[in-house]
């Protein structure tokens, strides 16, 4: 019988699985044809962990083919060391294995290894890994997984904020709490905003980068709409401003799966952490800012992160000095700015419009589909993946930003929308409305600009009489308002003063009586 054996809590010896060695034998050569573990496991009528536990120890035996020996050869070759003969030789230190397992490139072969120096007669391999898994099992503390320095950052909202009353709005809000880790080292960073938005998200990263001297390779978030816009197993699609931040710092994005905590679980453990030892902790104390709990919770936090482990030698500050930061990658020199996207079609008037502005494109562009990224004074417009201009952003004053190069000659191109059609077509309402047109093409310093306008007036015109459209336009030229909204309230009050007059006015005929039949209570002719 082939016997998988493992320590139990009291250290005593348990059989895990027993195997016939012929089923040990028709493992072995169903893995020779690369049937896959599952498809053994079923043929053989065992679980896949026998099924790999086989595999393992015949390929460290070196047996390539198990036809040629016989079962009680086989065992002897699988199993060359009794279980019961290890316990209590030698034992390794697991406070120092763990601990070495988390650094670059250090594998538990190496480390075993290393032991068997210095214990000739110690556990052998599988056993040593056995020890390794209880510890990793037993230990309470996520920092023992097997996690490389630097690899990996995982982040996260903590599921409770800390409240302060916000003296500008007069009220009591709840902040948002964003916690980030190192697993290596169980390294935490933690820090307060007044909400969860995306310029809440992304600021948080930076300062985690910063607060940790260096960017990781890996971020794990969770399925917050900041991170993941669409939630998929295997192709999420990610926040455009989230995924270009990792490209400026290198950093691959792999989102935890949804439903699935576990992905992300030393973040998990630091936002139990971050609730029980700085948000509970400063139950009692009364904030008025986001300023004012940042600073609390700075305080908490070096004090969280310098106290001592439970079962480990030292603490969170000394594993990250040892193991994270010498293995973090060095920041550049200038940190991700901010950017916001949207995706818009070009005017036909060559400029695309963000945040109530418009901003000029090359006229060959018109009426295409762009993306626009914004930052804090840049805007920039891609067609096709290809930057095809850039723009200083404005917040006031004119609506048009427009470049001269961009425009074609004359500032018109032959296409189905230029100033002679829209004159051409004002012209069919009569002359007040051709004179407005004509004003409203000259109120803007290209006349390209005033397009959209024009198609605003061309549109609220298809809903008048050309007598309305006529006593609109001259209201509005008499005015002086050059704008397609004030033109769409000229035409409403326009029309209703048309119906006004139709409901007031008086029928008058020889067989009608006035109102003068009824004075005094009988008629008077």
């Amino acid at each position: 019988m082939l016997s998988f054996l493992s320590e139990d809590k009291e250290g005593g010896i348990r059989k895990v699985n027993r195997l016939n060695m012929s089923k040990a034998k028709e493992i072995l050569r169903l893995k020779g044809q690369d049937f896959s573990y599952r498809d053994i496991a079923s043929s053989v009528g065992c679980s896949k962990t026998v099924v790999g536990e086989t595999i393992r120890r015949a390929t460290e035996a070196g047996i390539e083919s198990a036809e040629a020996y016989t079962e009680t050869e086989l065992e002897k070759m699988l199993f060359p060391e009794k279980y019961s003969d290890c316990i209590g030789t030698d034992e390794p230190d697991m406070g120092y294995i763990l601990t070495e397992l988390s650094r670059k490139h250090v594998t538990r072969q190496l480390l075993w290894e290393e032991y068997k120096l210095d214990h000739p007669s110690g556990l052998m391999y599988s056993q040593f890994c056995e020890r390794i898994r209880i510890a990793m099992k037993a230990n309470e503390i996520d920092y023992h997984k097997t996690h490389k320095g630097g690899e990996e950052c995982e982040v996260d909202w903590a599921g409770t904020g800390i409240p302060y009353f916000d003296l500008k709005g007069k009220e009591w809000r709840t902040s948002a709490i964003f916690v980030a880790a190192l697993p290596a080292s169980a390294y935490p960073f933690a820090y307060a905003y007044p909400d969860q938005k995306s310029a809440s998200w992304i600021d948080a990263h930076i300062r985690a980068f910063k607060f940790f001297g260096g960017t990781p390779r890996i971020l794990i978030p969770d399925c917050a709409k900041t991170a993941v816009i669409t939630p998929d197993l295997f192709d999420p699609i990610l926040s455009k401003s989230y995924q270009e931040m990792a490209s400026h710092y290198d950093i691959t994005i792999i989102p935890a799966r949804p439903g699935k905590p576990r992905d992300k679980n030393y973040v998990e453990n630091t936002v139990g952490n971050v609730s029980r030892r700085i948000i509970a902790a400063l139950r009692n104390e009364r904030f008025t800012s986001i300023e004012e709990i940042n600073a609390a919770i700075g305080e908490k936090l070096e004090a969280f992160i310098d106290s001592p482990f439970k079962k480990l030698p030292g603490s969170r500050r000394s594993a990250f000095e040892k193991i994270d930061k010498p293995m973090l990658r060095p920041l550049p020199k200038n940190h991700y700015e901010l950017a916001h996207f949207k995706i818009c079609k070009i005017g036909v008037n060559y400029h695309a419009e963000y945040d109530g502005f418009f901003y000029s494109t090359p006229y060959e562009h018109r009426g295409k589909e762009c993306l626009i990224r914004a930052t804090g004074d840049t805007i920039e417009i891609f067609v096709s993946g290809e930057r095809v201009c850039s723009h200083i952003k404005h917040t006031s004053g004119n609506r048009y930003v427009t470049i001269p190069e961009h425009l074609p000659d004359q500032h018109k191109v032959v296409s189905e929308w230029n100033d002679e059609r829209f004159v051409l077509w004002a012209g069919n309402y009569g002359r007040n409305t051709e004179a407005y047109i004509t004003a409203l093409l000259a109120s803007t310093e290209y006349s390209v600009q005033a397009y959209r306008m024009c198609m605003g007036v061309l549109r609220e015109a298809k809903n008048a009489s050309p007598e309305i459209v006529e006593a609109a336009s001259a209201m509005v030229l008499e005015n002086e308002q050059f704008s397609s909204k004030y033109f769409s309230l000229a035409i409403k009050r326009k029309i209703k003063e048309s119906e006004k007059q139709k409901s007031v006015r008086v029928v008058e005929h020889e067989n009608i009586r006035g109102a003068k039949a009824f004075a005094g209570g009988e008629y008077n002719a």
